[in-house]
């Protein structure tokens, strides 16, 4: 792998000259300013600075674990990150600028920093130091899932200015006037399907047969209740039945419930509970990926259900269903 980067820094002193007969005098730049470079690489990627002896000791089994977990709601196995290990002798300038940076190392007091913009723009750099090896694996234990937490973190940033700067502002318009949402659509996405209370976008790519689908549902609000594990099932599965037909006869979308749909609160105000999970066609042999957001809007006293889900038989789902998250994470309560 080459990350190709150019560092410019331009330092310019200004002169004055007085057209009164005075000296000239020399202004000083009252502070420093460094050029960066734009950041490097792919999103999911993670460059980890390490000796190779850690690597491939308990600091490297730690965070293999961790950043290569697979990812949820997908049926085929596929990591959170793509590692790449470097030792620190090998890591030249090309490297700096990657997107993603971990760097290990033993025998300094014991630290972990993060910092943004070490060597390049957007770029996040983390630093983990202990004095020694069993101190750093246990510093390790402790800290890794915040570690991978700010990258994950990172990268969804990244993905959501990426949306920003391309998004569908007509559908973003409509949504907005419809369901009091402020949500980033990707470029692409059409209206599929519109009845009251609900509409289906959906960006199609026949060359690698993959469609990406976006529903949103409005309901009242009448119970806590709705928000059960049960019951939000329930409601995606009345969604698929009426909308999603299949090619054959009395064939239909639902939740596959081989797997265990994951069900998580990720935020209080708004309420909002995320669901992931596979899809099925009943009578068919289709299926594939969702990932959904359900949200009370308090004052409206209603419910937003908005979900993502995915057809994509062939292709690494990865960056699809991730896609996908960030713009469920985009969505904001007008």
């Amino acid at each position: 792998m080459k990350l190709h980067w150019f560092l410019l820094s331009l330092c310019l002193p200004l002169c004055l000259s007085s057209c009164q007969k005075k000296a000239d005098k020399k202004i000083q730049p009252t502070e420093t300013r460094a050029i960066l470079p734009p950041s490097t690489g792919n999103l999911s990627e993670l460059v980890i600075v390490v000796s190779d002896d850690l690597w491939k000791g308990q600091v490297g089994t730690i965070l293999k674990s961790a950043f290569q977990e697979n990812i949820q709601a997908i049926p085929q196995q596929e990591a959170l990150f793509d590692l790449y290990a470097i030792e620190p002798k090998d890591f030249s300038s090309i490297f700096q600028t990657h997107k993603n940076i971990l760097w290990l190392s033993v025998g300094d007091k014991g630290s972990v920093d993060k910092k943004d913009q070490k060597w390049a723009k957007n770029q996040l750099y983390v630093r983990v130091m202990h004095e020694t090896e069993e101190q750093l694996a246990q510093s390790l234990q402790n800290h890794i899932y915040k570690i991978r937490g700010w990258f994950l973190d990172k990268d969804q940033q990244r993905r959501l200015e990426k949306l920003k700067a391309s998004a569908e502002k007509e559908i973003q318009k409509q949504l907005n006037e419809i369901y009091g949402i402020n949500m980033s659509i990707p470029k692409d996405y059409q209206i599929a399907a519109v009845e009251e209370n609900f509409i289906w976008l959906r960006r199609d790519n026949p060359k690698v047969n993959i469609i990406s689908n976006i529903w949103i549902h409005a309901e009242d609000y009448h119970s806590a209740k709705q928000f059960n594990k049960e019951r939000l099932i329930q409601l995606r599965d009345s969604l698929g039945k009426v909308h999603v037909e299949g090619s054959l006869p009395q064939s239909f979308m639902a939740t596959e419930m081989i797997y265990e749909p994951d069900y998580m609160l990720i935020k209080e105000n708004p309420y909002t509970i995320e669901t992931k999970g596979l899809w099925t066609m009943v009578n068919d042999f289709l299926g594939g990926s969702y990932v959904a957001y359900a949200i009370l809007d308090k004052e409206k006293q209603k419910i937003i259900y908005a979900e993502g889900f995915l057809y994509c038989p062939s292709e690494r789902k990865r960056s699809h269903i991730l896609e996908l998250e960030a713009v469920l994470s985009s969505i904001k309560l007008k």
